[in-house]
């Protein structure tokens, strides 16, 4: 089945367009949500992650049967974690039809896990755990170095692939104005959840789930000046 026919619009943009370095949710009509990564135009999601309560269909395409990645998770994967790997694209269709189609609402809020579940969040790796230390990165300002570092860190913990676009670049570096963003595999810039800076400038406490912390594309954003080729652009050169 081609992906341009699948019938669920936001799948439909999820799997044409991929999720980058990070992931993507959908809400189902029932209030259920998948949250997947998918590689652009593939055949099948890498990794999903069902919210408790919704099960996967009993059939070869959620069978988790690359037993080396089930140890490397802890033995974690299939409907008691709600973690798939490989998931075709055609199942993931078959799944959100099942349970009436997509939400007009895909901002909600995802259902309360049954008591005593184990829930998708358990399963899935957070990166925050890992980062928690990054809050006030930049309180006191930052540089190319810093972001080189923090960004890097955050990419190494399992997050999206940050940058920071600078105004210029001269022979001391980058400096002036400068905006983050999120880049995907394909070089495209995203927009970044405002939570993000104001979480490493120290005005927050934490900046949410790291799988919402992409917005719109940005596709004014594709030649720059300069770069360093590790998480910093620059406007114009001098």
């Amino acid at each position: 089945m081609s992906i341009h026919t699948l019938g669920a619009s936001r799948l439909d943009a999820v799997v044409t367009e991929g999720t980058g370095h990070g992931f993507a949710r959908i809400r189902l009509a029932d209030g259920h949500t998948i949250t997947l990564k998918a590689r652009p135009g593939a055949e099948a999601a890498e990794e999903v992650f069902l919210s408790p309560g919704l099960t996967a269909p009993d059939t070869e395409a959620w069978e988790n049967e690359d037993s080396w990645e089930d140890w490397l998770t802890g033995g974690t994967l299939g409907n008691e974690s709600g973690m798939f790997l490989e998931v075709p694209t055609e199942a993931l269709c078959d799944l959100i039809a099942q349970h009436g189609g997509e939400h007009d609402d895909q901002n909600g809020e995802d259902p309360a896990p049954p008591a005593g579940a184990a829930t998708a969040d358990q399963a899935k790796p957070d990166p925050l755990a890992e980062i928690a230390d990054l809050r006030g990165a930049f309180e006191h300002g930052y540089g190319a170095t810093d972001i080189r570092n923090i960004f890097g860190r955050i990419y190494d913990a399992g997050g999206p692939y940050l940058v920071c676009v600078w105004e210029v670049a001269d022979e001391y570096g980058f400096g002036g104005n400068a905006e983050f963003y999120a880049e995907d595999d394909a070089c495209r810039l995203f927009e970044l959840r405002p939570d993000v800076y104001h979480w490493l400038a120290g005005q927050q406490e934490n900046p949410g789930p790291v799988d919402t912390w992409i917005g719109a594309h940005r596709p004014e954003l594709v030649e720059f000046a300069a770069s360093d080729d590790c998480h910093n652009y620059a406007q114009a050169e001098r």
